[in-house]
């Protein structure tokens, strides 16, 4: 993901930065909410009091994300990743968002740039069906049973 150091670009940075979110850690796209709905949160409607930097490149999220389910990780990510949300979020509140150059839109726009019909639900649902593939796998190769 070449745009993750994008310095003349902020909006390449931040979808790409997204894109390894949605990509590692399977979070869902996520949309603006309106008044009268409940406040879950997804890759895109971050803000940054959903997510901490901690040290060694660790990031700790915590957030209600679909059907208001809490969602709390802490995860170690590459260094791009940790220097981009750094950045995202310096000198915001609290209440702002992280990816505030990026809206769902815009990031399932160009997913459907590289190939018809990808939108980040699909990009997130293929990932889900690699690893299950893959830990079937692993659970049919412990008890010897063919695919």
């Amino acid at each position: 993901m070449k745009n993750l150091n994008n310095k003349k670009d902020l909006l390449a940075r931040q979808r790409a930065t997204a894109m390894w979110v949605i990509d590692r850690l399977a979070l869902r796209v996520g949309n603006d909410k309106g008044k009268d709905e409940a406040d879950t949160v997804g890759c895109c409607s971050l803000r940054c009091e959903h997510v901490s930097l901690l040290d060694n490149n660790q990031l700790e999220f915590d957030f209600k994300g679909k059907d208001s389910m809490q969602y709390h990780n802490i995860v170690t990510v590459i260094p791009e990743v940790y220097r981009n949300f750094k950045i995202f979020m310096s000198e915001k509140d609290k209440s702002e968002q992280i990816f505030d150059k990026l809206s769902t839109q815009q990031l399932n726009t160009y997913l459907n740039s590289l190939m018809d019909r990808l939108t980040a639900k699909v990009f997130r649902t293929y990932n889900a069906s690699i690893t299950m593939q893959e830990e079937l796998e692993k659970f049919n190769e412990k008890k010897k049973i063919p695919l």
